[in-house]
């Protein structure tokens, strides 16, 4: 909370250092930080916070003069927001423009959709996931948050001045109504979060997110009617047992933040509220100047990150975006430092300027430079233009800054890439541009797979075996989005599943492969992996299965999906009866997050116990033969090359599992021999 403009404010040194905790949090969930999770609990503290300062300034107003200046209120809001947000968005444009022109329509409509306030809506409406991490993150993701406090702004004084009236001034009873509010917010988000699914709805929603808003609001209301005088908490000592809360509630939001599983049903089921309330605690504490949680938050590195935090959290997530993945850990040693520095400039040069003087004489002070310019190239500067020559200098300086750094990192991949390609015999191909936008039906979406844009060297990608031929004369294959590679997305049309099956002797094969599905779930109303397996049988086909699915039975089980990984298996072997199946393992190369191996090991558990009771079942070791190398960025689709190695190893596991001529391989686990 940067120190207030006008006399009659208060200024609390301990928010700040709160600020500073909650977006050190926020952009080390964004860096992938594995020691902080839960960073992106962040975000809740902030609106616990900005409910807290909001809800502060309307009260003293209205005691102060029995009125609130709405107009007044909401002018000094977009005074403090809009022209850190306009300058973000206008550099994020040009970089855009630059680096990833393709991008630029994209980028544009969520350019507009920011600096209108309604990101989060439509996000929802699209359809698009906020925990999609595949395709990597968008500059301007996290306009969500700011969307969703704009619209806090302009609701609440409202309703504020409505419970005022209705509670005929009393304080306390406005308290208790605004705690109601928020509860009734807390249980929406409860019931409308459903195991399994994605919840950007839920976790994005102004209705939803309103609690951690509303608790920090419902505290500003009781500290005022507490007391007689608004100031009082800064001339007094924090009482010993609010010290004590506030030092365990701190405990518990840097817990949250180390521990807490962005994927996890629990933040719906109370996980947020607690935050809300834990953080509302350390709200209080810190409100007083001489007190043990005060004095620790405001600390002098605490403050200064505390009075940049709006333009650290806006600058960050442009930076990592556009920063190149082909940096890895360097990522965190360029973006910190990159970030800090562009936030320093913004604050310096632009929002301190525009909140104590205005817009206008900001403009007017640039206007004159311009002018002084155009008039006397060379001339003295006039005392009143430094501003605007140090604004214009600086805004100039953090765009080159951002262009060059972005510049040189793509330069730097570009050089690593033809290195790689020069040293190795085997083929690479470029990591690919994500592919459009389609959420999926678990958390985090898998939607489809980003698109494989082969090299020339990708075509020249020879997998040969000479295993045996497969006693299966048709196949139906069913996969998710770790088998779109294996229909098309790049990979060369000899090289695809059914020029494979077609290799090792299948004379029929029919191929339902969609991004996003599961064996259960529904993403859109588009049919599951039950649903593609029932129609084959209804339709009387009678042949081989090959059930590539794994990866988000998996995930779902793990973000609290309402049917165990052995159920779902249970569900396509039910409807298959004794038609040989070929079922390919499970695998993915991430540590965390819904999708981590851990999860894959799981359900390969699960299908390996199945197995023993099903004598039509055989399950092809995938995991045992894939390389990393083979994995796209992500840790879970595949590159060209590694599409077609997979193809050409499920083909041949095939005609292991099933040879010609001869019954079953013997044994449930089979290789590509």
């Amino acid at each position: 909370m940067p120190r207030p403009v006008g006399s009659q404010a208060t200024y609390r040194a301990g928010l700040d250092g709160l600020r500073a905790l909650a977006v050190a949090g926020v952009v080390a969930y964004h860096l992938g930080a594995p020691w902080a999770p839960g960073g992106l609990m962040g975000v809740g503290v902030f609106f616990t916070l900005s409910g807290f300062l909001i809800t502060s300034i309307l009260v003293r107003a209205w005691r102060e003069r029995g009125a609130v200046d709405l107009g007044s209120f909401w002018l000094r809001r977009a005074r403090r927001l809009v022209p850190a947000l306009v300058a973000v968005v206008a550099v994020t444009l040009g970089v855009t423009a630059i680096v990833a022109p393709a991008d630029g329509m994209t980028r544009l409509r969520e350019a507009v959709a920011g600096l209108l306030y309604v990101s989060n809506w439509t996000t929802i409406a699209a359809g698009e996931s906020y925990f999609d991490r595949f395709s990597g993150p968008g500059p301007l993701d996290h306009l969500w948050s700011l969307a969703i406090e704009e619209q806090f702004y302009l609701l609440w004084p409202l309703l504020l001045l409505g419970l005022i009236a209705l509670t005929r001034r009393r304080l306390w009873r406005v308290a208790g109504a605004t705690m109601g509010l928020a509860a009734a917010s807390f249980l929406a988000m409860w019931l409308l979060a459903e195991p399994g699914f994605d919840h950007t709805r839920v976790y994005q929603g102004t209705d939803t997110r309103a609690g951690g808003l509303l608790v920090g609001a419902a505290l500003a209301v009781a500290m005022a009617a507490s007391r007689s005088e608004s100031d009082a908490p800064v001339r007094e000592r924090a009482p010993w047992w609010l010290d004590a809360l506030g030092l365990v509630s701190l405990g518990v939001v840097v817990w949250k933040f180390a521990t807490t599983d962005a994927y996890a049903m629990s933040l719906y089921g109370g996980g947020l509220a607690a935050l809300s309330l834990a953080t509302a605690v350390v709200v209080a504490a810190a409100s007083y100047r001489r007190g043990a949680v005060g004095w620790l938050l405001s600390a002098t590195p605490m403050r200064w990150l505390g009075e940049r935090s709006y333009g650290i959290y806006l600058w960050h997530m442009p930076v990592i975006a556009f920063l190149p993945a082909a940096l890895g850990a360097w990522t965190a040693a360029v973006a910190v430092p990159l970030t800090l520095v562009l936030a320093w400039a913004s604050w310096r040069w632009l929002e301190d300027p525009i909140r104590v003087r205005g817009l206008r004489w900001w403009l007017a002070a640039v206007a004159r430079r311009l002018r002084a310019w155009g008039e006397s190239a060379g001339a003295r500067v006039a005392p009143e233009a430094t501003l605007a020559r140090r604004v214009l200098a600086s805004t100039a300086i953090a765009a080159t800054v951002v262009v060059a750094s972005t510049g040189a990192a793509v330069a730097l991949t570009v050089r690593v890439e033809r290195a790689v390609t020069t040293a190795s015999a085997a083929p690479h191909v470029i990591e690919p541009t994500p592919a459009a936008a389609t959420a999926p039906p678990v958390l985090p979406p898998v939607a489809a797979a980003p698109s494989a844009q082969p090299r020339d060297d990708a075509a020249r990608v020879e997998v040969t075996f000479s295993g045996p031929r497969t006693s299966c004369a048709s196949v139906v294959h069913v996969g998710d989005s770790t088998s779109l590679g294996l229909v098309g997305e790049g990979t060369p049309h000899d090289k695809q599943i059914a020029a494979q099956y077609a290799r090792v002797g299948v004379g029929s094969v029919d191929t339902d492969v969609r991004g996003a599905r599961s064996i259960v779930e529904r993403f859109k109303g588009e049919p599951n992996a039950e649903d593609a397996v029932r129609e084959r049988v209804r339709a009387g086909f009678e042949g081989c299965w090959v059930i590539a699915m794994g990866i988000n039975e998996a995930a779902n089980q793990a973000v609290g999906g309402a049917h165990p990984v052995g159920e779902r298996i249970q569900r396509i072997l039910s409807l298959t009866g004794d038609d040989p199946v070929l079922w390919v393992n499970a695998v993915t190369t991430l540590d965390a997050g819904a999708y981590a191996d851990a999860g894959m090991k799981e359900f390969n558990a699960a299908l390996a116990q199945a197995c023993e009771a099903r004598p039509s079942l055989r399950i092809y070791d995938w995991r045992s033969e894939v390389s990393k190398d083979w994995f796209q960025s992500d840790g879970i689709h595949y590159t060209t090359a590694g599409y077609v190695e997979r193809g050409a190893r499920i083909a041949n596991a095939l005609a292991v599992a099933f040879p010609k001529g001869a019954g079953p391989a013997a044994g449930c686990t089979v290789g590509s021999g």
